[in-house]
């Protein structure tokens, strides 16, 4: 099609992609062999009525070439029964005679209909009435070729419903690109589903979302016609704050009609194609600054066992780069760098470091404990098949750390077999550490819980602009977390459900007041509160790896399970104290 058409002025570049498809369809359409005829008085079970547009559909589109069919061929049997229409003398005759027959015999017709019905011939037609039959219409009344077997229609009407199917074609374009989006930079799994079912509202197409762990599935369906078209989105989450913001201002543009279609896929494209906020040569520096504010505050280290964990750190964030390089190591990388960790903590032990904060700390940034909070989430919020996947992969997978870090930690003690199996007396105490119980001053809670709340700040690509709202978010979470521990001394699930709670309170707040994404404020809050850990010092009591968790390993998977279920209460409860009927026309982006 020309592009210089008025409706093709300020389309996307894509849009022509969908004309010339929508052209394509047209034209196979016209070019099929005509179908035998029903009778002039036969009901048409698939086309709509004329005139009739049913929006969102692409068959319902294609449906109007086919009610424009059949208008002209009743129309020229029409003529050709007034040309050959009888006297009326003889109309007469023969409606006596009609009358007659059915008088004297009622139920003839019916029984001869009947039999014809449920004769063999009916049921099963015979190859020569399958055959068609040859068109009859006149070839000077035909302005298409002799091959097409339709009706001719008008220019204006093809290139009409060619726009309409373009458009139809790019608003479910607009949606998967949404939903690959979303996935990409990081929206929390269990609002997918409700952000594109809105966003397809808006939009007035008729789709259904399946939302499982990478997977979406998108339905496109057209109630009218009873169709269906599927499409299966796949793509592994990532963090982009800052992306996600963006993709969150879209949004709520789209749903209160503010952009075009055409303008939320160039400013898709625009976001896509902006550089990472932070170059990925940082992320060293940015995973040994988490693992130091982690070692002292979570896991009762010393600061040298924080600096041997800082190191560790950028040697995994090295290690994670590499392999990205080579596929062969993507399925094994973990288990491959947390042997290699487990070796050089074991053997650190002989100069009086400790195993377990120095292990825990220099791969905090994996730890599973967010995963597992999104699976709470889930399954309260009755996405079971998603919920259950994750769950059971956060456990297996904290357990596959725990089994690369036993097993480093076995190797050494295979090699060196003079290693002491408990060290000192003030490593034993951080083997059961917390918040409360510091080796250090409780004072530097001041400096590692902000710089642990800017470090993610950095490794989830949001903007400086942004800190602010995150620390804040954080350091509320954080001390009415130390306050209930550690002064109160509450029970443990005031403890799980109190500072999560604070949190969903803090950020839905936010979101209320300056009418912006504070996902990102309320996710690195969360981080404080996950039980990671949990997880891996039940792998390490059942490996060996710790022999002190070894009577424990039950009662710490449980645990993590029982952590997480009260922090998806407290998140849950804040949503309903701030938006207690939902947002009217906005998507909510947050837990």
């Amino acid at each position: 099609m020309d592009a210089s058409h008025p409706e093709m002025q300020g389309r996307h570049a894509s849009f022509k992609d969908h004309i010339n498809e929508s052209l394509g369809l047209i034209d196979g359409i016209m070019q099929r062999h005509r179908r035998p005829q029903e009778p002039s008085g036969a009901p048409d079970t698939l086309s709509s009525e004329p005139g009739h547009r049913i929006h969102g559909s692409v068959l319902a589109s294609l449906l109007q070439l086919q009610d424009h069919k059949e208008l002209v061929h009743r129309s020229s049997d029409a003529l050709k029964h007034l040309k050959h229409k009888p006297k009326l003398k003889d109309r007469n005759n023969n409606k006596k005679e009609m009358m007659h027959r059915s008088e004297s015999a009622p139920n003839l017709q019916a029984t001869k209909w009947l039999s014809s019905v449920t004769s063999s011939s009916h049921v099963v037609p015979s190859l020569k009435e399958r055959q068609r039959t040859p068109s009859r219409r006149s070839r000077r009344l035909s302005i298409v070729s002799n091959e097409s077997q339709f009706e001719p229609i008008t220019t204006e009407d093809r290139v009409r419903i060619a726009f309409e199917i373009a458009n139809i074609l790019q608003r479910q374009a607009l949606l998967c690109r949404l939903a690959r989006d979303l996935m990409l930079y990081g929206c929390p799994a269990h609002r997918l589903e409700y952000i594109l079912r809105q966003v397809s509202d808006t939009l007035k197409i008729n789709a259904e979302f399946v939302s499982i762990p990478n997977i979406i599935l998108i339905n496109f369906t057209d109630p009218s016609t009873h169709t269906t078209e599927t499409h299966f989105v796949q793509q592994e989450f990532g963090y982009d704050m800052n992306k996600l913001m963006e993709v969150y201002r879209l949004e709520k543009l789209v749903s209160h009609g503010e952009v075009t279609v055409d303008e939320a896929i160039e400013f898709l494209d625009i976001v896509s194609n902006d550089p990472i906020v932070y170059p990925v040569w940082a992320n060293p520096f940015i995973y040994a600054a988490i693992s130091v504010c982690g070692c002292v505050m979570f896991y009762g280290g010393r600061w040298k066992e924080a600096g041997l964990a800082a190191c560790l750190a950028m040697f995994f964030a090295a290690y994670e780069l590499f392999s990205e390089k080579f596929w062969g190591f993507r399925p094994i990388w973990e288990v491959t760098v947390c042997i290699i960790i487990g070796f050089v903590c074991r053997a650190s032990t002989r100069f009086d470091f400790c195993f377990v904060p120095t292990a825990f700390a220099s791969f905090i940034v994996i730890l599973p404990g967010y995963m597992i909070v999104i699976a709470a989430i889930e399954l309260v919020s009755r996405q079971l098949v998603s919920g259950v996947v994750r769950m059971v992969y956060a456990i297996i997978y904290s357990y596959l750390l725990g089994y690369g870090i036993s097993m480093g930690s076995s190797l050494y003690s295979t090699i060196d077999r003079n290693i002491p199996d408990e060290g000192s007396s003030f490593c034993q105490r951080t083997v059961n550490a917390n918040t409360c119980s510091m080796s250090v001053s409780q004072f530097y809670h001041f400096l590692t819980v902000p710089a642990f709340a800017i470090g993610y700040c950095l490794m989830l690509r949001a903007r400086p602009i942004r800190w602010p709202i995150v620390v804040f978010v954080s350091v509320f979470g954080f001390a009415v977390h130390w306050l209930l521990s550690c002064m109160a001394a509450a029970p443990h699930q005031v403890i799980e459900v109190a500072p999560a709670f604070a949190v969903g309170l803090a950020g839905n707040l936010v979101t209320k007041i300056t009418h912006t994404m504070s996902f990102d404020a309320t996710l690195v809050a969360v981080f404080y509160l996950v039980p990671g850990s949990l997880g891996l010092k039940a792998a390490l009591g059942l490996f060996g790896g710790v022999d002190e968790y070894s009577s424990h390993q039950g009662s710490f998977t449980l645990g993590m399970v029982e952590t997480s279920i009260g922090i998806t209460i407290g998140l849950c409860i804040a949503n309903l104290v701030v938006y207690p009927k939902g947002a009217q026309h906005t998507p909510l982006m947050n837990f």
